[in-house]
C-alpha cells in the first residue's frame, strides 16, 4: 500500500536501484553467484535502477498503460541454476511467436488500484510463468519449490521500497 497518486508509484519504480532492496541485492548475488564464477552473468551494479537492468536484460515492456498498469515478457531457460539463457528479442511479435520447448515465459504485472481511502493505492505484482513444453514445465516445477520463497521475499521488499519512494517524493 501506498500514500501516494499512481504517477508518483510508477516514478519509483523506474527508480529504484538495488542498493534501495539490500536483501533483494544480497540474495539475486548469492542466487546468480554460480552463473558469475563461469563467466555467465556479470556483476549486478547496484545503483542502476532495477526495472533498466531487467528490460536491458532481455524483458520486454509488453504493455505500458501508466499511470495504472504495465506488464513485463521475458524468456529464457528459467528452470536452470546456472545458466539461464534469456532470449534477447527484436520486438513484442519474436516474443510472442517464440516457443522453443525447452524454455519458458515470464510475465509480470505491475499495477496500482485504490483502496477505498483517499490518497491510498495498493500496489500489486503477479506473475505467471508459462512453460512451452510438458519437459519445461517439469523443470521449472522442481526449480520454482526451491526460489519461490526468495522471489516471495524480493517482490514483497520491491513493493515496499518503490511505496517508500514514491510517499517520499510525493
Amino acid at each position: 500500500m501506498a500514500h501516494a497518486p499512481a504517477p508518483a508509484i510508477f516514478r519509483a519504480l523506474f527508480q529504484v536501484s538495488l542498493e534501495d532492496m539490500r536483501l533483494a541485492w544480497w540474495l539475486g548475488e548469492i542466487r546468480y553467484l554460480p552463473a558469475r564464477l563461469i563467466g555467465r552473468a556479470p556483476p549486478a551494479d547496484g545503483r542502476r535502477p532495477f526495472m533498466e537492468t531487467l528490460i536491458d536484460g532481455g524483458t520486454l515492456l509488453l504493455r505500458d498503460d501508466r499511470p495504472t498498469e504495465i506488464v513485463t515478457g521475458s524468456a529464457g531457460q528459467l528452470h536452470r541454476i546456472v545458466d539461464q539463457a534469456p532470449v534477447l528479442f527484436a520486438d513484442r511479435a519474436a516474443f510472442d511467436t517464440f516457443d522453443d520447448s525447452d524454455h519458458e515465459k515470464l510475465f509480470m504485472s505491475i499495477r496500482v488500484a485504490p483502496t477505498g481511502v483517499p490518497g491510498e493505492q495498493w500496489l500489486v505484482l503477479e506473475h505467471a510463468t508459462r512453460a512451452l513444453s510438458p519437459a519445461a514445465a517439469h523443470k521449472f516445477q522442481r526449480y520454482w519449490i526451491v526460489i519461490r520463497p526468495m522471489g516471495a521475499l524480493v517482490t514483497r521488499q520491491l513493493l515496499k521500497v518503490v511505496a517508500r519512494l514514491a510517499e517520499r517524493d510525493h
